[in-house]
């Protein structure tokens, strides 16, 4: 974990230069902090944070996709902008978004931009766990903390770790996408943290919810500690640190705020909140690809390719990335418009200003392909230029045209050529009926049919990797729990 960005004006600043800080920060480039009150800098005034919002949103949404259940994502979005109404700043034009990754993690864009990841959603018990969460994430943006930390990271010019390597020179290849990428690793100062759960549990209890649920899945978190990041999209136990800690501050600061609003507190609901989650995918979802034996397979495109022995592959919704542990080589796979492949290759080299070395048309175990070698002079990360050297790919496959990127800078290019072309020239059409008709795991939400230990009431499904004790952890209990009978309880088929 990265530590905490110190303010820049601490590091080597000037007189002069916290002089400038200060002028600027009377004048028009501050915003006030919610819960102290107190001026804090930052670059971006309310309609920049929207705009950034918005733009990171795009990106975000292309690159890891959105969970395709409208009824699971209408009652995340009815349920945020409930939590949302009664916050500081009501007025963002907030929007709540369900991603389709297995990732347990939540997390906020400048301007409103709220996301919950599916496999968070497995976790929750109720709508007053996830209210909590909505909260603590809307408190993030109502504190402007994503937004500080924006300034933060532009102010001390912070690179960007994409797919196991850090790439400052591929602007050509990932385009836009690099400033969502920025906001979602960006990461919170422990005070960032502890201010959002403050406003969490105050915002949740606020609009009716009994927030003091929210510890539970703080045990939850503080369970799972330790599993990996997948698919690009970091885990909340790497964004939002020590969750034990939190667990007892959350229930102290829930009966606080309870005792100040008053009324009834709600949303202890599994009854209604379990059975919604029904069939929701658990687990990586393998018909939009994975790595199998050596092959990336996309069951739902219908293609495969081999992947280079001992490099990481980012699976994204519209790109799959891999590179090397040493991280100075990339491929990327993704799509491009254009009626041909030729016609997409001329697109690419014209946007990007390419210098053909090589180019051609030729075929691809069948599919109608171009060739194509450039270099493309890049920002090199320090305020000069480079020449990155690219073998791209054009294959036209069910009207749609695969783009496969391989680039190293010059000097590294010739080492890595050889695996380019052994990845690229292997695209073929998926033939293996076990890959074709793959599907995933989903959750199973029953009802306990007697009164056992929640260890001898669940059914065990080896093949997702799970165990008792994962599934305990699911349903936030221990595998020896007396559980009664007609308790909703969730496994996996």
């Amino acid at each position: 974990m990265k530590p905490t960005i110190r303010p820049w004006y601490r590091r080597n600043a000037t007189r002069s230069v916290l002089l400038a800080f200060l002028l600027v920060c009377g004048l028009n480039g501050c915003v006030t902090d919610p819960v102290t009150g107190e001026k804090k800098f930052s670059l971006l005034s309310r309609d920049e944070e929207i705009q950034l919002g918005q733009q990171g949103d795009a990106e975000i949404v292309a690159q890891y996709g959105i969970y395709e259940d409208a009824a699971v994502q209408a009652h995340v979005t009815e349920m945020g902008k409930k939590v949302a109404a009664v916050s500081d700043d009501p007025n963002y034009p907030y929007t709540f978004r369900v991603l389709n990754t297995s990732v347990i993690n939540a997390f906020a864009l400048p301007g409103g931009y709220i996301y919950v990841t599916r496999g968070l959603l497995a976790y929750l018990e109720n709508d007053a766990q996830l209210a909590m969460v909505l909260g603590h994430e809307v408190g993030h943006v109502t504190a402007h903390h994503s937004a500080r930390q924006y300034t933060n990271s532009q102010l001390v010019n912070l690179g960007i770790g994409i797919g196991g390597a850090v790439f400052q020179d591929v602007q050509p290849f990932l385009g836009a996408v690099s400033t969502g990428l920025e906001l979602l690793f960006l990461k919170y100062s422990r005070d960032d943290e502890r201010d959002a759960d403050e406003l969490g549990v105050r915002y949740a209890t606020k609009a009716g919810y009994q927030a003091s649920e929210g510890a539970k899945f703080f045990d939850v978190l503080e369970r799972m500690q330790g599993q990996e990041e997948d698919g690009g999209v970091p885990t909340w136990t790497s964004t939002h640190p020590d969750p034990g800690e939190r667990e007892g501050t959350i229930t102290t600061r829930a009966a606080y705020w309870a005792g100040q609003y008053g009324g009834q507190l709600g949303g202890v609901n599994p009854e209604q909140y379990l059975p919604r989650l029904q069939n929701i995918i658990f687990g990586e979802d393998p018909r939009q690809g994975f790595v199998q034996g050596g092959y990336f397979y996309h069951p739902e495109s219908g293609f495969q390719f081999p992947v280079p022995s001992g490099w990481q592959v980012a699976n994204m919704a519209t790109q799959v990335q891999m590179a090397p542990s040493a991280g100075d080589a990339a491929i990327i796979l993704t799509t491009a418009s254009g009626t041909s492949p030729s016609a997409a290759a001329n697109s690419f080299v014209q946007a990007n200003k390419a210098q053909v070395s090589e180019s051609g048309a030729t075929t691809v175990n069948g599919f109608q392909a171009y060739r194509l070698r450039s270099n493309i002079s890049v920002d090199d990360g320090q305020g000069g230029t480079g020449v990155l050297t690219a073998l791209s790919y054009f294959i036209m496959k069910d009207n749609l045209v695969y783009v496969f990127h391989g680039y190293s800078d010059q000097g590294r290019f010739s080492a890595y050529s050889s695996t380019f072309e052994g990845v690229f020239s292997n695209f073929s059409q998926v033939t293996n009926a076990s890959v074709l008709n793959v599907q995933p795991f989903r959750l199973d939400v029953f009802q306990a049919p007697r009164t056992d230990q929640f260890q001898s009431l669940v059914q065990v499904n080896s093949s997702a990797g799970l165990t008792v004790t994962d599934l305990s952890i699911m349903n936030q209990v221990q595998p020896s729990d007396q559980i009664p009978a007609g308790t909703y309880l969730k496994q996996v088929d």
